[in-house]
């Protein structure tokens, strides 16, 4: 297999990344893969494989094994269909019906920081139909599993029916660090927060505000949580509390980050504060962020803070002050970011929770903010969980949870991990590590059904997962092709 591509074209022809574009032109938000789960389908199909589709769109394929390898132990590859949507600011993209677009510069496939690139997971997708398709290799039996609403609550894991699966090994291609086999993940949940607000007519004798940060990093609020890149919405309420220690001041509309998955780049709102006292206000958020800026550093120097005049609400009325005190209070103390480290394996993220999502909701008179909590144990994530409720319950609104997932428990008699470390090391002569991460992968879910399965975690290198700035390596990506072929050969 040719290793080296100068051009998008050039690039394409190879068949991983013709699988993984023709993935991009179909748009596949999370619970929106119909589309992209019939073509897979379709593809399986056409090539004559056993293949079958449930109600949640998983589709679910079997190989048989190759003369000589039946006796083999069988292999369920898996990957999931859908992808996180965050486009750059001033990007004109419809993710319900635009198709990716990408670009290749030196070994990195991207989409020129316009658009998550969906190489989480399209490449795993693309990977295991390459392999499929693969002529004239020895292989045992080979089953793949194509999973839907990964990145929401992984109800298509959850869902999926194992019953007649042969498999021995699972091998989930959904990580994003080559030299880093992962054996076991967090499990998690989302949690919504809802503060009833009170409004009152806006004072003649104000002035209407609107304060706006951005140019944060972002990135996965599990892979990237203690990278130090600071949260849009946090600070956005650091910046106000500032001001409000100064004066009184109100909300008129408040907006910040798009995904509790995805750590928050930017947030606004706009506020009323008195006329006379408009230059205190500019100088405590200006102040501010000049302290936010020396404390992120390299995190924050494309981070601006923007204050500019703007017309008070029509309706001439805004959110009391006792409203949005509470809900700055709500903003300055939520926990948020690296709860805990493991305390065996130091390096580890064991428990977090990310403020992704906050806004005034004012047609249904409510602020609302949105987390994902993210434990090894689910009794840390009833406790993280137990601290937004209380919370909640002091400024007087109401907290649920949604969209649950299993955790992955790290599993120290594997057979699996140490062939793939020892035929990693042959390749390529390399020392692949085997931890647990602090994020939710599918396996638990697939777990729970088949409690049997040996399982792993293996992916290419990619960077800056649910942000625009997401990076695909190239070369990596032939790398791990060779090893998953090589992996199903050589398989005991």
């Amino acid at each position: 297999m040719k290793t080296t591509y100068t051009t998008l074209p050039e690039l394409l022809q190879n068949r991983i990344f013709h699988h993984f574009a023709k993935l991009c032109q179909i748009p596949h938000p999370s619970f929106q893969e119909k589309a992209i789960s019939d073509y897979v389908y379709g593809w399986a199909l056409s090539l004559g494989l056993k293949a079958r589709q449930d109600a949640w769109h998983n589709v679910y394929i079997r190989k048989s094994a190759t003369p000589g390898y039946e006796e083999k132990p069988t292999v369920l590859l898996q990957a999931h269909l859908d992808m996180v949507c965050q486009k750059a600011p001033g990007i004109d993209h419809d993710f319900a019906k635009d198709p990716i677009p990408l670009e290749l510069q030196g070994d990195l496939l991207s989409t020129g920081g316009r658009t998550t690139l969906g190489a989480d997971d399209g490449i795993g997708v693309a990977l295991i139909m390459a392999l499929l398709e693969e002529p004239d290799f020895p292989h045992p039996e080979l089953e793949a599993l194509f999973t839907t609403a990964e990145e929401e609550d992984m109800s298509g894991a959850q869902n999926a029916d194992l019953s007649d699966s042969h498999a021995k090994y699972l091998i989930n291609i959904d990580n994003a660090v080559e030299t880093h086999s992962v054996t076991g993940s967090c499990g998690g949940f989302g949690v919504r927060l809802s503060l009833p607000v009170t409004w009152e007519r806006a004072a003649k004798d104000s002035l209407c505000l609107h304060v706006r940060l951005s140019g944060l990093l972002g990135g996965h609020s599990g892979e990237d949580i203690h990278r130090g890149r600071g949260n849009a919405n946090v600070l956005l309420g650091r910046l106000l509390l500032s001001a409000r220690q100064a004066m009184p001041l109100q909300i008129a509309s408040l907006e910040g980050g798009t995904f509790r998955l995805a750590i928050p780049r930017e947030a606004e709102a706009v506020v009323l504060v008195p006329k006379a006292q408009e230059a205190t206000f500019r100088n405590q958020v200006e102040g501010e962020a000049r302290n936010i800026k020396r404390e992120y550093g390299a995190a924050a120097k494309t981070m601006t803070v923007t204050i500019e005049a703007t017309e008070a609400p029509v309706s001439g009325f805004v959110v009391s002050k006792e409203s949005t005190d509470q809900f700055l209070r709500i903003l300055v103390l939520s926990p948020d970011g690296i709860s805990e480290h493991n305390s065996t394996l130091t390096t580890i993220v064991q428990s977090s929770d990310n403020l992704g999502e906050i806004r005034l909701e004012a047609e249904e008179n409510r602020f609302v903010a949105v987390y994902e909590i993210r434990t090894t144990y689910g009794s840390k994530a009833e406790y993280l969980f137990t601290k937004i409720q209380l919370l909640a319950k002091l400024a007087g609104g109401t907290c649920e949870k949604f969209a649950a997932y299993p955790g992955w428990p790290y599993n120290p008699d594997s057979r699996l991990v140490p062939q793939v470390q020892k035929l990693y090391s042959r390749l390529y002569g390399r020392t692949m590590e085997a931890t647990p991460i602090h994020t939710g992968l599918e396996c638990g879910g697939l777990l729970a059904s088949k409690p049997d399965l040996d399982a792993i975690s293996l992916g290419p290198d990619c960077w800056d997962l649910h942000a625009p700035q997401e990076r695909l390596s190239v070369a990596s990506t032939l790398r791990i092709y060779n090893l998953l072929k090589e992996l199903v050969k050589e398989i005991q």
